[in-house]
């Protein structure tokens, strides 16, 4: 999609604590720097003796573990139901139309993580999306020849026809 960094949506950066008199205020293109969160490896020089990990950040990284459970099991569902469509329709001999439905699939699924979780400046975020679905949809008219392959060949006959292609025939009997 866009190669680039791009910059950050404003009302993203205020959930991060960015204020606008920051030195990252400034939200342009030009202007995107990157920023080092905590200092919570600072100090990482002295002894480990000396520095406790205390009952209440044990509880923390608990419960983290847990929610990350959870979130891997409810995604692993998800990522189930939504792929077995896809994957029970793929047969070996269809070629291309399998890996097309694949990526028709994967598509779809990264315009409604963009749409719900994106956090890039509006006019960037609508850019990829509508990149993307406009590749859904060259890929879905791939897929059904009807619709269009053989249909630019109709339109072709009908205009030209007595047009048969170049073929050259051979005094041997080849072509």
């Amino acid at each position: 999609m866009l190669i680039q960094s791009q910059p950050l949506d404003p009302k993203f950066c205020e959930k991060l604590g960015l204020k606008e008199d920051d030195e990252f205020s400034d939200f342009s293109e030009d202007n995107i720097k990157t920023q080092s969160i905590g200092t919570m490896f600072d100090n990482i020089s002295k002894k480990s003796s000396e520095q406790k990990i205390s009952l209440g950040l044990r509880l923390s990284w608990l419960l983290n573990d847990i929610k990350g459970a959870f979130y891997d099991m409810k995604y692993s569902i998800r990522n189930y139901s939504k792929w077995r469509k896809t994957i029970r329709k793929l047969r070996p001999w269809e070629g291309f139309d399998g890996l097309i439905s694949v990526m028709i699939t994967h598509l779809q699924d990264y315009v409604t993580t963009e749409e719900k979780y994106g956090h890039s400046e509006e006019k960037y975020r609508n850019q990829k999306i509508v990149t993307a679905k406009e590749t859904i949809k060259i890929l879905e008219r791939i897929k059904e020849p009807d619709e269009y392959l053989s249909k630019r060949r109709e339109e072709v006959e009908s205009q030209y026809p007595k047009y048969k292609g170049l073929v050259t025939e051979y005094k041997n009997g080849g072509s």
